[in-house]
């Protein structure tokens, strides 16, 4: 099967080293290769990666302030980070050592002194790995026709999202989305048309997202989900303001609809609780207040009191 990844030189690498020297070294080595960012101080990685996610991470274990087994295990941590390979560069090899690099979490290890061939050719095996799964997944998870996250990947991944958001008290809302009358713009337009209306639409909604842990979900027809984890009502109603001014700044035309343009309804609800509440619960909730968006008159959001 042919994969679509991405070539190694677009690859983010990320090196953590607090030796100067050390640090230039590997980006002096890697650079050619791939697309390489470097920190000195291990307390700035999580704050990076969550800017930024990298495709791997280099890590040396022994730094000042938090030490790289450390930081290993809060990437791990991370929904968002936790499948990012990290390897560690030490010039410890006792079995004390490595067994300690495995149980926090590392794909692999390199001593020192660094070969560069051996760096340079385990960073791309890593890679490669890393972006055939990706590409499976996306094969796996991704809806066909819009690009958008699909049922299955509701099911198996966002269920976990959501049990580490009440693991750690914070909020979480969802949006259920609607196309106003789509059925119309099929009948006048034809299908064909309207397969490129809900690409724009789910366009639209994936570029209103700007933080790499929320998701759009095609949920079925011409309805959406969008996941959002740690935000909270005030988050959520400045998304549903967003998605809502970027459909009418795109302007896509709807002749057989009163407001002559295509629109969308938004059932918005937010859970702040600490226990225990299923995704098909918030599903339900979104869906309520979409109902209500749509008794109101359609284009607009309505947020579950």
């Amino acid at each position: 099967m042919h994969l679509d990844i991405k070539p190694f030189s677009q690859c983010k690498v990320l090196v953590v080293d607090d030796d100067e020297i050390a640090r230039l070294t590997l980006e002096a080595m890697l650079e050619e290769y791939f697309d390489v960012t470097t920190l000195s101080d291990s307390s700035q990685v999580l704050a990076h990666c969550a800017a930024e996610v990298p495709d791997l991470i280099l890590l040396d274990v022994n730094m000042p302030h938090i030490s790289g087994l450390e930081v290993c295990k809060e990437l791990k941590q991370s929904a968002l980070l936790e499948q990012v390979p990290v390897v560690f560069v030490t010039g410890t090899y006792d079995t004390q050592s490595q067994n300690a690099c495995w149980e926090a979490g590392a794909s692999d290890f390199i001593g020192k002194p660094v070969a560069a061939s051996t760096l340079i050719h385990r960073t791309q095996n890593h890679l490669e790995n890393k972006l055939r799964l990706e590409a499976l997944i996306k094969l796996t998870y991704k809806d066909s026709l819009t690009g958008l996250y699909n049922r299955h990947y509701l099911d198996e991944e966002v269920v976990n999202s959501l049990r580490q958001s009440i693991r750690e008290c914070k909020p979480f809302s969802v949006l259920m989305v609607d196309i106003d009358h789509f059925k119309q713009y099929n009948d006048h337009y034809g299908h064909p048309q309207g397969d490129e209306c809900l690409k724009q639409v789910a366009q639209v909604l994936h570029q209103s997202l700007r933080r790499p842990h929320d998701v759009a979900v095609r949920f079925g027809g011409e309805e959406f989900l969008v996941i959002m984890p740690y935000t909270d009502a005030s988050g959520c109603e400045y998304i549903c303001k967003q998605i809502m001014n970027n459909l009418s700044a795109a302007n896509l035309k709807h002749d057989y609809s009163p407001f002559a343009q295509v629109t969308v309804s938004i059932g918005a609800t937010t859970s702040n609780q600490s226990a225990e509440v299923a995704l098909e619960t918030l599903i339900a909730d979104a869906d309520q207040a979409l109902y209500e968006a749509k008794r109101a008159g359609r284009n607009r959001y309505q947020c579950l009191a």
